[in-house]
């Protein structure tokens, strides 16, 4: 894809965070590394785009920046990254157990889990476990 081709979408910048540290970590855990070109890459945005969430990202405490060199998460990015992974994985199971298509369920997961408090997510994440626990209920929602 060209640097003209991609596309910058106007997020809030606590969302544009969350996910960018979210991409950081899955980045670290598949390659060893996360490097600004990768996170361009998979976030379908400029290299410019992706150094400067990465600079903020630092300032703010989140993640370990040198440049030419990658970056790491600090403790507070590890902790946010795995709240959200945990958080967009209990979303999709949830819209899987409704019988929504992986693609469509994965996607709106994303959308669905900014924002959400952490209350509703142990009460979304008790009614996956119990749907998945009782998989009759789950053929009745789907059949009807």
């Amino acid at each position: 894809m060209t640097e003209a081709q991609k596309v910058v979408t106007p997020r809030a910048s606590a969302e544009a965070r969350e996910d960018y540290l979210e991409m950081i970590s899955e980045l670290i855990q598949e390659k060893g590394f996360a490097a600004t070109s990768d996170i361009a890459e998979r976030m379908n945005v400029t290299n410019s785009s992706a150094t400067s969430i990465v600079k903020k990202l630092s300032k703010d405490g989140y993640v370990l920046y040198e440049r030419y060199r990658g970056l790491a998460l600090t403790e507070s990015g590890k902790n946010l990254a795995s709240k959200m992974k945990h958080y967009h994985e209990t979303l999709t199971r949830l819209l899987l157990v409704l019988g929504i298509p992986e693609k469509i369920a994965k996607e709106d997961a994303e959308k669905i889990e900014h924002g959400l408090h952490s209350r509703s997510l142990t009460k979304l994440q008790d009614l996956v476990d119990f749907l998945e626990a009782n998989p009759e209920i789950i053929q009745k929602l789907n059949n009807e």
